[in-house]
């Protein structure tokens, strides 16, 4: 079936350039398109994320399921159905996080899904450019080294809040599976088994969306029959892959991300009026002690941590203090294009309470541990604060987050186990065609949507998609060719897997 194979792949490849300047519109209205999380759209409304997904999929010719997981959120479920027993199962999260500040960005805000450049000023240092707009920036160390391979320091870019994070790999999902359902059509050919992509809801907060879709005998993958298949004497599956599309190193393949654990931090002290301030004990200040005693022995607690962890793969523990914070009167907090908005209320009253949150990102336990993750991660937290706090009339504590444990991710307990096994064989070979040159295999200093499909006992690889760069930061962007031409990477990735037959 080689000379079918063939065909099909230059089918593929001559259907993503003729759809180039499409695929980029898709892209720019997908920016333009507020989704954040719980509020992702449902295909009956064709202006949201999931509506604009579902009317791709029927211009494609797929077949689709649709997994509501809230009132104005839903999984969109794509799949081309093939003839054998193996399956290949994609996620793509279609949800955003909040932009911050307007102000912050380009004048052109961070909603226009504008088109610009991105320069590689070297180290680190990009110039993204809007129009007559410039800023400067660091890129991850990852994402620099993949620059200074490349042959050109100049890139077209989509701006915006999701254009990295996750647009450009969702827009290359949909059209990998377009370029396929084509190439299969035009040569009456059928893969040798399912290529099913979620385009799922709910990843930021809660990860609502892949729950739905693969965790548990209630989910989409198990009713449908993708998670009772043959499995090897480690428990995986043996006949199903999956992959994770996110925005990442311009199709670098990832094997492996770090655990999650997520704290809330809750003071609880003595309020007065504000006139009368010796009266009372403010929540806020005790909690901004809390919060510089952290930020000043960061560094002794990643070190109490990683005594009790395995970094070799993953790399050692951060964490992130004070990802959020709220106190007293503080009744809602809305980001418009004037700025940031808090409506407050009692701002003559000294605060009886105030909450932060902690994330911190860590590697597996090393062996011959008699603790949980969690139980570490919280325990070493509380014993850093007790060492430096004593509370008088107020009191603190520390706490995982509901959902707040993600555990870690990866395809291996080695860069050289990974390597060996036959997905990223596929994926190393088609980013390589795709690269120009041999891509090494990374790891993601963030977590991805491949815990659920590795839980669920399928070997994934953990993340890959296109280049770009500042998610959750401002002036975020994508490289809106790399979206495109590295459909290839998915869809030929996905032929290689799954076969193909007349």
């Amino acid at each position: 079936m080689s000379g079918l194979q063939d065909r099909i792949e230059g089918t593929v490849r001559r259907w993503l350039n003729d759809n180039r300047a499409a695929g980029i519109g898709l892209l720019q209205e997908l920016v333009r398109t507020r989704s954040y999380s719980g509020h992702e759209g449902l295909p009956g409304r064709p202006t949201s994320v999931v509506g604009r997904l579902a009317a791709e999929a029927a211009r494609h010719g797929t077949e689709t399921h649709v997994q509501e997981v809230g009132p104005d959120g839903a999984n969109l479920i794509e799949r081309v159905r093939g003839e054998g027993t193996r399956a290949l199962v994609v996620d793509a999260h279609t949800d955003i996080v909040p932009e911050g500040d307007h102000g912050l960005w380009l004048s052109c805000g961070p909603f226009a899904g504008a088109l610009g450049e991105v320069t590689f000023l070297g180290g680190r240092r990009v110039a993204i450019t809007v129009g007559d707009e410039r800023a400067e920036a660091e890129v991850r160390e990852r994402m620099a080294r993949v620059w200074h391979r490349r042959a050109r320091p100049t890139r077209r870019i989509v701006y915006g809040r999701g254009a990295f994070d996750n647009k450009g790999s969702v827009v290359a999902g949909s059209l990998a599976l377009g370029a396929l359902a084509a190439a299969l059509s035009e040569h009456d050919a059928a893969l040798g088994g399912d290529l099913v992509c979620s385009f799922s809801a709910g990843e930021e907060t809660g990860q609502t969306g892949i729950r739905a879709f693969a965790e548990g005998p209630g989910s989409w993958l198990a009713r449908h029959g993708y998670l009772d298949r043959e499995r090897d004497a480690r428990g995986r599956l043996r006949d199903v892959f999956g992959i994770a599309l996110e925005g990442s190193y311009g199709w670098v393949p990832v094997v492996g991300h770090r655990a999650v654990v997520q704290m809330r931090l809750s003071v609880r002290a003595r309020s007065t009026h504000a006139a009368t301030p010796e009266l009372g004990i403010s929540a806020v200040e005790q909690m901004a002690r809390l919060i510089a005693v952290l930020s000043d022995h960061r560094a002794e607690l990643e070190r109490r941590l990683l005594a009790h962890l395995e970094p070799s793969l993953l790399g050692p523990p951060t964490v992130a203090i004070g990802t959020t914070i709220v106190g007293g009167g503080v009744r809602s907090v809305t980001t418009e294009a004037g700025g940031v908005s808090v409506e407050r209320s009692g701002v003559n009253v000294v605060p009886n309470w105030c909450e932060a949150t902690l994330d911190a990102r860590v590697p597996p336990l090393a062996a011959g541990a008699n603790h949980s993750l969690p139980e570490l991660v919280v325990g070493e937290v509380e014993r850093l604060l007790a060492e430096h706090v004593e509370p008088r009339g107020w009191s603190y504590s520390v706490s995982l987050l509901p959902g707040g444990y993600v555990p870690h991710a990866s395809l291996g307990t080695t860069l050289e186990e990974a390597e060996s096994h036959p997905l990223i064989a596929c994926a190393r070979a088609r980013a390589a065609q795709h690269l120009g040159w041999e891509p090494h295999l990374e790891t993601a200093p963030g977590g991805t949507n491949a815990t659920f499909f590795i839980a669920a006992g399928i070997p994934s690889l953990v993340e890959i998609g296109p280049g770009g760069g500042l998610s959750h930061d401002v002036h975020e962007f994508v490289e809106a060719d790399d979206v495109v031409d590295g459909a290839a990477v998915l869809a030929l990735t996905a032929l290689d897997v799954l076969g193909v037959t007349a």
